[in-house]
């Protein structure tokens, strides 16, 4: 009898043990998502956005040339891509939307996760609202602040009107003073404390530069010579497109903005300068983490996935601002860094914000939920020559657009009858200055892509 419980002993321990390595053996995630990170390459006649760390992650993975978001606005944006739900016109529709609100109860990809075996830890701004879809999340850090704009100069915290200073400032300070470098020291923190642990990790690390206004220590924008930046040259609102693209909204709340009128030349490119501060600044952070995964031994055991939750026009047709659907809103960052696929690969396949979810079941080697309406790319890691999808879809407010390697084509409607349109040949006009909708010769064109794009709004669900 003895010896009997002796060895259901050493059976539960062994089944404990395989048990335990399999947990362990499980790929663990970083999932990096930055606000208001534009496509890097996506740059008329301006300097070069100096992003070491980025470019060291992309060695390492493979990073996709054509990703776009499913609605250039930062709420709807990040509850699509963590219920892997398409927004559409009665969900995911604005900036302050809310997963319980649109879609009470789903199964977020980290409740997802968790209820797999993953630790899942929310690091500064995932969802827009910290306490959407709390459910899914072992851990939530918010990074406190002084006020609700990070401002540091003292005068501009004097002088603040309804919280809103200048669009951009500079102080000498350390990074750890800002918000961003707070939640990179608490992701640190949870990379040290979560090796201990035999449960494989989901972290979700959220950085809010460079959205406005446009913040970062001194020396991020004394990488940058102020007198060479320049303007893009598509600097104005292209007089074929409709008038109801031309806003920006946000930029005007700024204390040194008019409230209306074009920006000044100068004033447009200490804008663009102090974005570039912004980026780098994030860059930076950025590397911290990745030099800690490599400090802990996690390198090897750890999947790095950086994107955005949309783009921002830096004065391309005049405009300062993402919420509408030209291609320097929809069009964003997006990199995979595993250590089970390819390094320092490109690949051309169409890539959409909501293929994440469907990518990171994969990446922990479970089944993915049939209601997922995006697509996996481990098959575009395996291979990164593959296209898998040459078109992308994405939405905002009243307006849908499809998007292609050659169109950008967009319908407006309202009562479901159409009142705008827009379509750009983007092989021969890059800058999408000429649209090309209501020319006669392009009926078929028009006709046909407006039959693709229509089959696919009745298609989501």
């Amino acid at each position: 009898m003895k010896q009997y419980n002796l060895l259901v002993i050493i059976i539960s321990m062994l089944c404990f043990s395989a048990f335990a390595s399999n947990e362990r053996s499980k790929e663990n995630i970083i999932f990096i998502i930055v606000d208001d990170l534009r496509d890097l390459v996506m740059a008329d006649n301006q300097l070069e956005i100096l992003t070491p760390n980025i470019d060291k992650l992309k060695k390492r993975g493979v990073t996709f040339k054509n990703s776009f978001t499913n609605n250039p606005v930062c709420g709807a944006s990040r509850a699509s891509l963590l219920t892997g739900l398409r927004p559409t016109k009665s969900r995911f529709k604005t900036f302050y939307t809310k997963i319980d609100d649109d879609a009470p109860n789903s199964l977020t990809i980290a409740s997802y996760l968790k209820n797999n075996g993953y630790i899942t830890i929310s690091n500064g701004k995932i969802s827009h609202n910290a306490n959407d879809a709390t459910y899914g999340w072992d851990d939530i850090f918010r990074a406190p602040r002084n006020n609700p704009k990070d401002y540091k100069d003292p005068v501009n915290i004097k002088n603040l009107k309804n919280n809103f200073g200048p669009a951009s400032e500079f102080v000498y300070t350390d990074d750890n003073n800002y918000s961003d470098g707070k939640v990179t020291q608490k992701t640190l923190i949870d990379i040290k404390s979560i090796n201990q642990n035999d449960k494989p990790f989901f972290i979700a690390v959220g950085f809010q530069k460079p959205h406005l206004p446009f913040i970062a220590p001194k020396k991020y924008w004394d990488l940058y010579d102020k007198n060479e930046i320049s303007l893009p040259s598509n600097n104005f609102f292209p007089p074929s497109a409709p008038q109801k693209a031309n806003y920006f909204y946000e930029l005007r709340k700024f204390t040194d903005i008019p409230e209306k009128g074009p920006i000044s030349d100068k004033k447009a490119k200490e804008l663009i300068h102090a974005y570039y501060a912004c980026v780098s600044y994030i860059d930076a952070q950025i590397g911290l983490i990745l030099d800690e995964l490599k400090n802990q031994g996690l390198t090897n055991s750890t999947t790095v996935v950086l994107t955005s939750d949309h783009g921002f026009s830096l004065s391309e047709h005049g405009r300062w601002t993402k919420h509408n659907l030209f291609q320097y809103e929809l069009k964003i960052p997006m990199v995979i860094s595993s250590p089970k696929y390819k390094k320092n690969k490109t690949s051309e396949s169409f890539v959409e914000l909501v293929d994440l979810y469907p990518t990171f079941c994969d990446l922990a080697g479970l089944d993915i939920p049939d209601f997922v309406q995006g697509k996996s790319l481990i098959t575009n890691l395996k291979n990164p020559n593959k296209v898998t999808s040459d078109i992308a879809f994405s939405i905002f407010n009243n307006g849908e657009t499809l998007i292609s390697n050659k169109y950008y084509y967009t319908e407006w409607k309202r009562k479901g009858s159409i009142i705008n349109r827009m379509l750009y040949d983007v092989e021969i006009d890059e800058l999408q200055m000429n649209n090309i909708a209501e020319i006669k010769s392009n009926k078929f064109i028009v006709d046909s892509l407006s039959r693709i794009l229509n089959k696919h709004i009745k298609s989501v669900r």
